[in-house]
């Protein structure tokens, strides 16, 4: 497995950084412009999960709003099928905004206490934290009487109502997904084992996608605290002389660095099919959300009073950490996941 980036992979970087610095900020010249570069190419031959992360990390250190996670999640997911039924191969084809149907209220991030339930191709439930906005397709995960299942619906579809619900992070408005007897075509769905491996994958490149935009939002703090504690002057002297400030500012770099190598790792082993690659992006996961926070905590301290204000940039950058942290399962649902395989492994072990 190699973990240098390519020189490609450093000109994609370079270049959608380049896009977000001259689109101004606007959502619908954003996505526009995401789409005629090519960011939802997912292709083996194209972009894998390392370039859709070096995508993320871009869009969260610009704070973009647009339904780029959900896209490019679903269609990473879908490569893990051989033959995708027509609706599914089409994404390919379209580039639809899509939003992924996951959460359930009072449920998590596990796809096997499902509530939503297909049945007789009908399906009916009820979902939150959706980002629907601006999305054309919603990617939605449920079950049938024994299995997991994926549909893919389109958001005008009669049943389909969407509420909005609120969000910490204003400029992602979140939405709470009725499905009402919605008719889903076989061509739309997705079962047995293909919709596990699916679900498996969606699952891993949404949370490295998730991890990955509250690292670039990061990085944008731990930039902005640097720059400020250089300027700002307290007693005589700017207050990034000062060497308690140094230590928070040396372990929020420590914190972004590390964090961000970890993405790249999981993403090269997801890329690679490598047998460890679900565990390292649960690891990766569990780590880049404790560490995208801290960094935040760090910056917020450097900054002081005037970054608790809701119009700062550091209090903006905050509420995005916060909201992909929780997104694919947060640090608590992940490393619990990992203690039971742990265990489950030692058990197996000793019983062997």
């Amino acid at each position: 497995m190699d973990l240098e980036l390519t020189d490609e992979q450093k000109l994609l970087s370079g270049s959608v950084e380049t896009l977000l610095e001259r689109s101004g900020g606007d959502r619908g010249e954003v996505w526009e412009k995401i789409v005629e570069f090519g960011g939802l190419m997912v292709d083996p031959e194209a972009l894998g999960a390392v370039e859709l992360c070096l995508i993320a990390r871009n869009l969260g250190a610009h704070l973009a709003a647009i339904p780029y996670l959900g896209s490019a999640a679903a269609r990473y997911a879908i490569q893990a099928v051989d033959e995708p039924p027509a609706g599914f191969a089409a994404l390919a084809e379209v580039p639809a905004a899509v939003a992924i149907a996951f959460l359930e209220p009072g449920g998590g991030w596990t796809a096997e206490t499902l509530t939503t339930r297909l049945t007789g191709g009908s399906l009916a439930g009820e979902k939150c934290a959706v980002e629907a906005a601006g999305a054309e397709e919603l990617l939605v995960v449920c079950r049938d009487d024994e299995e997991p299942v994926l549909a893919l619906v389109p958001a005008d579809a009669a049943g389909v109502e969407l509420t909005a619900q609120d969000s910490i992070d204003t400029s992602l408005p979140l939405s709470r997904l009725s499905l009402a007897a919605v008719a889903v075509g076989s061509d739309r769905l997705l079962s047995g084992a293909a919709a596990t491996a699916a679900i498996e994958r969606l699952e891993a490149i949404g949370g490295l996608l998730a991890a990955a935009e509250a690292s670039g939002a990061a990085a944008t703090m731990l930039a902005l605290a640097t720059e400020y504690a250089g300027q700002r002057r307290q007693f005589g002297r700017t207050i990034g002389s000062n060497q308690a400030l140094r230590h928070i500012l040396a372990e929020m770099y420590v914190s972004e660095s590390a964090s961000w190598s970890s993405i790249l790792y999981s993403a090269a082993a997801l890329d690679d099919d490598a047998a460890e690659a679900r565990q390292s992006a649960s690891i990766t996961k569990a780590f880049t959300t404790r560490a995208s926070r801290e960094i935040a905590h760090g910056a917020m301290q450097v900054f002081g009073g005037i970054a608790f204000t809701e119009e700062h940039d550091a209090h903006r950058y905050l509420r995005r950490i916060n909201l992909r942290g929780s997104q694919f399962g947060d640090a608590e649902h992940h490393e619990r996941l990992l203690g039971r395989a742990l265990a489950t492994s030692v058990k197996r072990v000793a019983n062997a």
